[in-house]
């Protein structure tokens, strides 16, 4: 295996789209960071990985993998063999590439942290669901609402609370521009009753006809009345009404209410992901 640290996102999506497209559902978040950094920009520390397989004229091979880092977040692996896994983690540590946490798919993430060798605690464990049919509003009174700038002090307040209420990492770009960037796309869903917001849920189209659902947020007082299902029932028709896409989100494991909320709106689990945090102190290398 060659591990190669790409310039920049666009040779790492000329290299990687293809291989990208053609598992959606556990490259995702590699998919969603590509195509922000390819939006708006990358950040000073993010970089850019690609694992190219052995070729017997010198030259790189087949691209097999591939890997971005988003600082301080965590290194988003793309869904990959074991070995590949292994090369990459091997590559990073023997370079001393000092990174925060990594994600991606549980048996990716054993082989991963195995050959990267330094201490890690569980951030979170993550279950990626897929939609699988048309989204059950459920029976929630109130209408669905695309968010406007009138509600950024309100989105703001609830994103932060989500945020805190989860214990996201989040990036350095202050929250109120990330918010408004969301409303001005027509990318977060509220959810109205009487009037009011009662719930909200992002959502965000992304390359290979696919698109992710989050964050979904109800406040506390305003839980149980069936408002995270219909807001997310109607981000996921959202993100459909120019055509059909391949709809996931994830979900903390360990929570029951929203996994079941998300079942009722006819998403279904399909793989096992979760976000590891490491240590920040270097490990001494292995021979």
């Amino acid at each position: 295996m060659n591990v190669v640290e790409l310039a920049n996102v666009a040779t790492l999506w000329r290299e990687a789209e293809a291989y990208l497209s053609s598992d959606p559902a556990n490259n995702t978040h590699q998919l969603s960071a590509a195509k922000r950094i390819m939006d708006f920009g990358a950040g000073k520390a993010d970089r850019f990985f690609a694992v190219y397989a052995d070729s017997s004229n010198g030259e790189l091979g087949a691209l097999s993998a591939s890997a971005i880092y988003v600082a301080p977040k965590a290194l988003f692996l793309a869904v990959m063999s074991l070995d590949c896994a292994s090369a990459l983690a091997k590559h990073l540590r023997e370079n001393n590439v000092q990174i925060t946490g990594v994600m991606g798919r549980r048996d990716v993430l054993a082989a991963f942290t195995d050959s990267y060798a330094r201490p890690f605690s569980l951030h979170v464990n993550l279950m990626l669901y897929q939609l699988m049919s048309a989204p059950d509003f459920g029976c929630a009174s109130g209408e669905a609402h695309i968010a406007t700038m009138s509600e950024l002090e309100l989105l703001g307040e609830w994103y932060r609370a989500f945020e805190i209420e989860t214990d996201t990492i989040t990036l350095p770009t202050p929250l109120v521009d990330r918010v408004t960037r969301r409303i001005n796309n027509g990318q977060l869903m509220l959810w109205m009753d009487a009037g009011e917001p009662v719930a909200m849920a992002g959502v965000n189209a992304l390359p290979a006809a696919s698109a992710r659902i989050g964050p979904v947020y109800t406040p506390p007082a305003l839980r149980g009345r069936g408002y995270a299902q219909a807001v997310t029932a109607a981000a996921s028709a959202l993100v459909q009404r120019d055509g059909p896409r391949t709809v996931f989100l994830f979900t903390d494991a360990v929570n029951p209410a929203s996994n079941k909320a998300y079942q009722r709106v006819g998403f279904a689990p399909i793989a096992d992901h979760a976000h590891l945090l490491f240590d920040t102190q270097p490990a001494p290398l292995i021979n």
